[in-house]
């Protein structure tokens, strides 16, 4: 039989509840018929309309189908109150931590500016975070001079670019049409992709005033100096709906998840092979849209296709920040941009990757004056 996970729910009166019933559960259940019980974490859920509050206890165990109705049974005996089956999953799924992400993924390098170490335990704490939450914030990476400058820069480039499609592509509906150039790639929905490849200026205030920082702790994660960056902004319009779930990358072939092991993260987990720095060019909030992310995601191939489980169990982080600070995120934690509803959101993104990696999936082969058609 193969292992899965089951996550199930106790309707809990307090937080002060809920570390009895989970001393019931893992004392008492422990296994049924022939399928051993191992509860890995838990978390809790508050509905948004009633207000009821769940416990929320994962497990992972080899039982089948019917065995797992069985667990089911053996929780609401443990704690003699109902118990529901949330989820299964072919993987361990990631839950918020009792006292949330805040204190596990920020970073606030200002608080060391005089500690001549302060690179070093950055080095350190980034890449032990990196790999155990998939992501962490690091606020003013970028001065607000730069963030101006650049994001003058940027909305010129924007419009010339658009203008460029609109000149040789009229049939094209930038915004809801699909296109996929070598400067800029778009799946509709007022979402846009735009590398920047030949914009000397942004280039050189990007790779000297960031990447040259960031070196370091880039190829800490990536455990590699033979490393590129590819630069690029992101960009939604106002009308943007919410994207559905996903990660920038998968799991590369042959390399190791973490397995049934809670801790694998430690041992078991392949190296990133590339991730991504976000830093927004305006603050990001409820009207502009962010990226919402689920940490821990990616620690396992099977998690793809489970983003809503990250949302039902209150599971994910979301990405509001002010202009200059950086998000940055292993290439498989799955996330998703949410709705815009103010203005144009650009946020640039710097991807980091070892050298043998080629992204090619967000953009086309021609560039825009090249080809005729999309």
């Amino acid at each position: 039989r193969k292992m899965q996970c089951i996550l199930i729910g106790i309707a809990s009166p307090s937080p002060n509840a809920d570390g009895t019933f989970w001393s019931l559960v893992i004392e008492q259940v422990t296994h049924t018929n022939d399928a051993i019980v191992t509860w890995v974490n838990s978390s809790s859920a508050t509905d948004a309309e009633c207000g009821q509050r769940t416990l929320l206890l994962c497990a992972i165990s080899d039982s089948d189908a019917s065995n797992t109705d069985d667990i089911v049974n053996a929780v609401s005996t443990a704690v003699e109150c109902d118990a529901e089956l949330w989820a299964t999953a072919p993987a361990i799924l990631p839950l918020r931590p009792v006292d949330g992400y805040d204190r596990y993924i920020k970073y606030n390098s200002s608080s060391n500016n005089n500690d001549n170490t302060t690179e070093t335990l950055q080095e350190v704490w980034a890449k032990q975070t990196m790999k155990e939450h998939g992501l962490f914030v690091q606020r003013a990476l970028m001065e607000k001079s730069t963030v101006d400058e650049l994001r003058e820069e940027i909305m010129t480039e924007i419009k010339l670019t658009e203008d460029l499609i609109r000149l040789h592509h009229p049939e094209i509906n930038i915004g809801t049409d699909f296109i996929s150039f070598k400067e800029i790639g778009s799946r509709g929905n007022e979402r846009f992709d735009l590398l920047l490849l030949q914009q000397e200026n942004i280039r050189e205030i990007i790779e000297r005033r960031v990447v040259q920082r960031i070196t370091p702790v880039v190829e800490s994660i990536l455990e590699s100096d033979e490393i590129d960056f590819d630069l690029s902004v992101v960009y939604s319009k106002p009308g943007a709906p919410d994207q559905g779930w996903h990660a920038d990358g998968d799991h590369q072939k042959g390399s190791e998840d973490i397995q049934w092991n809670i801790d694998g993260w430690k041992s078991h987990l392949a190296a990133a092979y590339a991730l991504c720095v976000f830093i927004p060019l305006i603050d990001l909030d409820d009207e502009t849209g962010y990226t919402q992310f689920w940490p821990g995601s990616h620690q396992s191939r099977g998690l793809a296709g489970f983003g809503p489980v990250a949302q039902i169990t209150e599971s994910t982080w979301n990405g509001k920040c002010n202009a200059g600070d950086a998000i940055w995120y292993d290439y498989r934690t799955m996330h998703r941009g949410m709705q815009n509803c103010k203005t144009l959101r650009p946020v640039l993104q710097i991807l980091c990757k070892r050298k043998w990696y080629a992204e090619t999936r967000n953009y086309g082969r021609t560039g825009i004056t090249e080809a005729k058609r999309v």
